[in-house]
């Protein structure tokens, strides 16, 4: 038999920055007026005893969390984990970004190089392993359970660099939608000789898109095992 321990990863509601600000792990207002970003996930993702959730140390996670419960999903208690945390960027943060990179290197879908660390701040690399030691850590934590957690594009495209095996650039170019869910099973199987493997369940469902499934148990409930 195999032990599956199940990753739901939501990305938080749309950041309300009119000035384009940089932020990356700085705080920021986020908006969690529309219904429809949040009932989406209020239906599909796992319940019960089971289940475990988790947060970073943001606001705008648990503004996030909150507004799902708001949409229907059972009051529950979470845990904050800073290892969740968004890219940090240390002195570009509160600038534009035409500020924080006056003629400085750009990946074609983020701001900056996976392996580029800004002034005072954190590479994309640095977030990977961070995230995987939080991600090892619950997993030996809670074998088995299911883990919803709550967090940012940057700790969903680091844990898809992990799980899928992709490089950090590769990885950067992977899309994540707000209030997007993404789902990845660490399952450990075999007789005798014991084996790990990550299994992929979906990359970037998005609210903003058809999901394709007739209730919301289905895309928690399949696949178990």
């Amino acid at each position: 038999m195999a032990t599956v321990t199940r990753w739901f990863w939501v990305r938080h509601a749309p950041v309300i920055n009119p000035d384009h600000l940089v932020y990356g792990a700085s705080d920021m207002p986020v908006d969690v007026s529309e219904t429809h970003m949040f009932a989406p996930a209020a239906r599909a993702l796992p319940r019960g005893e089971n289940v475990v959730w988790l947060t970073s140390t943001a606001g705008r996670t648990h503004k996030t969390r909150d507004a799902i419960i708001r949409e229907g999903y059972p009051s529950i208690q979470s845990t904050e984990d800073g290892r969740f945390a968004e890219q940090g960027l240390g002195e570009w943060e509160g600038l534009t970004w035409d500020e924080a990179l006056p003629g400085g290197e750009q990946h074609p879908f983020w701001h900056t190089t996976a392996e580029y660390r800004p002034p005072q701040g954190e590479s994309f690399m640095d977030v990977i392993e961070r995230v995987r030691a939080g991600v090892e850590d619950w997993t030996q934590r809670h074998r088995g359970k299911d883990i919803i957690c709550v967090a940012h594009g940057g700790v969903i495209r680091a844990v898809t660099a992990i799980a899928m095996g992709l490089s950090p650039d590769k990885a950067l170019s992977v899309g994540v939608d707000n209030c997007s869910i993404s789902r990845f099973d660490w399952v450990e199987y075999g007789e005798g000789e014991h084996k790990q493997a990550w299994r992929t369940g979906y990359v970037n469902l998005s609210p903003r898109k058809p999901w394709g499934f007739a209730n919301g148990e289905a895309l928690a409930d399949h696949e178990r095992g």
